[in-house]
Parts: C-alpha cells; sequence; structure tokens
C-alpha cells in the first residue's frame, strides 16, 4: 500500500488514514490521501496500467485502500473518449467528451463510491448516508448493495421518481428532504454512519470518494497519449472537478505526463457561486440563494473552497451557461448519438463559449467530461424533444417515409 495518509488542503497538517467526517482536525477544512510517491514512481508506468483490466482498480497504487483489502466493483471506470467531429456546430476539432454514461449506475458517480464505500469497509463501517439530487444516491445504493451494507439515501424531492425507485430497489431507505444537511449530520455524529458523501463543504464530508473521481484524470491520458490542454468539468460542490486536477498533477510529479490542463468549472447561470467566486476573486465560495437551472445535478447553492483551487492553480476560469444553452448542447451532442444529462451537457456549452471568448483555440485538445446520462432525467427534455411520434400512421404515410429522398 502506498498510501501515506491524510493532508489537509489548506494547513497542510498530515494526519493517518482514518474515519476524518469534519476535515482538519486543525483548521477544520478539507482532508485528501497523499502517496509514497517516490514509491509509486519506482513501479508504475502508463504500460503497465494499460494492460491492466480496464477499471479504476487497474491505478490500485495511487488509490487508499490497503493491498488485499476488499475492493466494492462493479466494473466501473474505462470509460471511451469520443471525439466529436468538426462541423459548423463544433469549431473544435481536438473535441473529445469522456462519457461517463456507460459506468454501472450510467454516472460518474460510480468512480467515487467504488472508492469510498470500500474505503467504509476497511473502517469497519456498516452503514452508509448520503445526499442526492438523483445520480448519486442511486450510485450509493448500488454500491452499498454490493458491499452489503445498509444504505440511507437523503432525497431531494426533485430528484427523478425512476432514479429514487432504482435506489430502493438496491435496498436503499430513500428519505425525500429538502434540507438535507441537519439529518446527514446527525447520522454521522450521533449515530456513527459512514457518509459516502462530498469532500466539501462541510458539515459532514469524506476525503475517500474524490479518489476514485481523479482517475478520470489518469484515464484521459492514456486515451490520449499525453494530458489534454483543456478539462472541463459541469460543477456542483466541486469533487469532480478537484478530483481530476489531483489526478493530473500526480501523473505530472510522476513523470507520466509532461503539461497539465487548464480546469474550466462549468455552472448554469441561474446557479453560479463558484463562477461569482472566480469572478470577483473571493478566497471562499459565497451562498447563491434560490438555484434554478433545468441542470439539477449542479444546482447547489454554494461549493467547496478545493473548486477555486483547482481552477487557479491550473490557469482555468469559471463559465456559466444559460439553460438555453444547455438545452442546445443536448440537441447538438444526440444528433452525434451522445446522450448526456443536462448537467452534463454544460460542459459541452462552456467549451463552445469558452472558445467563442478566445480561451479555447482551434488546435487545442479538450475534454469535456458527459458526468450522467439524459435517459436518467425523463422528465427533464419532455417538451424539448424535436419532431412528433407517427401514432398509427398508416400505409400511405408509411410509404411515403420509404420513398423520401
Amino acid at each position: 500500500m502506498f498510501a501515506r495518509g491524510l493532508r489537509c488542503t489548506r494547513c497542510r497538517a498530515e494526519w493517518d488514514l482514518g474515519p476524518y467526517f469534519r476535515g482538519c482536525p486543525d483548521c477544520h477544512d478539507a482532508l485528501e490521501v497523499v502517496y509514497k510517491e517516490a514509491a509509486v514512481r519506482s513501479v508504475v508506468s502508463l504500460e503497465m496500467w494499460a494492460r491492466r483490466p480496464a477499471t479504476v482498480w487497474r491505478f490500485a497504487e495511487l488509490l487508499p485502500l490497503r493491498a488485499g483489502g476488499e475492493r466494492v466493483t462493479l466494473g466501473e471506470g474505462g470509460t471511451p473518449m469520443i471525439q466529436l467531429p468538426r462541423s459548423e456546430e463544433n469549431p473544435l476539432p481536438f473535441l473529445y467528451l469522456q462519457n461517463e454514461t456507460v459506468n454501472p449506475t450510467y454516472a460518474f458517480k460510480d468512480r467515487f463510491h467504488a472508492v469510498s464505500i470500500s474505503m467504509a469497509r476497511q473502517l469497519g463501517f456498516d452503514g452508509v448516508v448520503c445526499s442526492t439530487t438523483g445520480n448519486h444516491g442511486m450510485s450509493a445504493a448500488a454500491y452499498a448493495a454490493r458491499a452489503r451494507m445498509r444504505c440511507v439515501v437523503l432525497a431531494d424531492p426533485r430528484a427523478p421518481a425512476v432514479q429514487r425507485d432504482w435506489m430502493r430497489l438496491f435496498g436503499a431507505t430513500v428519505i425525500v428532504e429538502m434540507n438535507r444537511k441537519p439529518p446527514l449530520q446527525a447520522f454521522v455524529e450521533e449515530h456513527g454512519w459512514y457518509p459516502s458523501t462530498y469532500m466539501t463543504p462541510m458539515p459532514v464530508s469524506t476525503p475517500y470518494g474524490v479518489e476514485g473521481y481523479k482517475t478520470m484524470a489518469y484515464e484521459a491520458v492514456l486515451a490520449l497519449g499525453r494530458a489534454p490542454d483543456h478539462y472541463l468539468f459541469p460543477v456542483a460542490a466541486g469533487d469532480g472537478l478537484y478530483g481530476p486536477w489531483k489526478g493530473f498533477q500526480e501523473l505530472y510529479r510522476l513523470g507520466l505526463t509532461r503539461t497539465l490542463p487548464r480546469m474550466h468549472g462549468v455552472q448554469a447561470a441561474g446557479a453560479n457561486p463558484i463562477v461569482e467566486a472566480i469572478g470577483q476573486g473571493l478566497d471562499d465560495v459565497p451562498v447563491h440563494p434560490g438555484p434554478d437551472t433545468v441542470a439539477l445535478s449542479i444546482a447547489d447553492d454554494t461549493g467547496g473552497r478545493i473548486a477555486l483551487q483547482a481552477i487557479r492553480d491550473s490557469g482555468g476560469t469559471a463559465v456559466e451557461v444559460t439553460d438555453a444553452a444547455i438545452i442546445e448542447a443536448v440537441h447538438r451532442a444526440a444528433r452525434v448519438g451522445m446522450s448526456p444529462e443536462p448537467a452534463s451537457a454544460a460542459s459541452l456549452a462552456g467549451a463552445w463559449r469558452l472558445a467563442d471568448q478566445g480561451i479555447i483555440e482551434p488546435g487545442d485538445f479538450v475534454v469535456c467530461c458527459i458526468t450522467g446520462a439524459g435517459p436518467k432525467w425523463p422528465g427533464v427534455m419532455s417538451g424539448r424533444v424535436p419532431g412528433e411520434e407517427l401514432v398509427n400512421p398508416g400505409r400511405a404515410a408509411i410509404r411515403r417515409l420509404m420513398t423520401r429522398d
């Protein structure tokens, strides 16, 4: 095992691996896992990782589970990198979509829970609790079922009913609650449940799930043969952006890539606290009251400081896109066979906006993370799909379709 322990992302204090769910004991900021990188450097290579089965666990040397520990896995990771054809709609010839929709529960959250719930088992927990707008809870329920653990999901009432049904099918208890932070805190601090939830913001957190997110960076480098110039991620709390940035930095320090990408956070115009923080030069993310967007997965009212850190350290930026631009990105992706949920399509809309601004140039290698699948959000696209179904159209109409040039 190469994990050295935990380190605070603000004060840099270090701690042993353990159940630190209130952040750093000294300053209460976010903790992250650190590794014995000199030892890792002597044993790993991109070629070695490429030869292993394509799951997150091929990168075991840079994951916190101890050697011989039980891996909770459903085959997550190894997702395809799809190059979008250049067209009038897409002026970027090297624009790639990292298609996380093909994970076991059709979202990037499966990487998070594979590592997070494996660590819950290692630390001796038998109950998992999380907060969700949909994707996160469905994934947590699936991985808790695989780990034979109890699971409680605190679900936003706007989370799609189909996803809440699947949570219950996996065996989770679903509590529909708008104000989810107080019960989440009570489950963890008063009753000893494991929070398989965000790295920040508080009140409670886990440092382990983001280690699954960082494997998206490893796979991007394996797929492209290099680090991209720009990496775009739809941002809510910010863990999903910070995880790949952590991964790219580790690869760089290990000498496995020569460059680092600029990390760009994309938010909806109606839920943009990280955009506000970057634009105003703030040290922490403000609260954006009453977030309102079609992209519920990124409709948080605030976010974590670590997202600001990733954006600034990488030389990136945060950009907002309108709901109309998000839905148009869904349609454009569909025209080339992709099915992103609206929150995922925000990253694509963000790439085109940054291209219009000259921040992304035509020759740049650009990766947009497609975090979740559109069919999991059936109500969102209702009334936004072009054309009409032909119901019992009759043979004459069918013949006209057959002979149409």
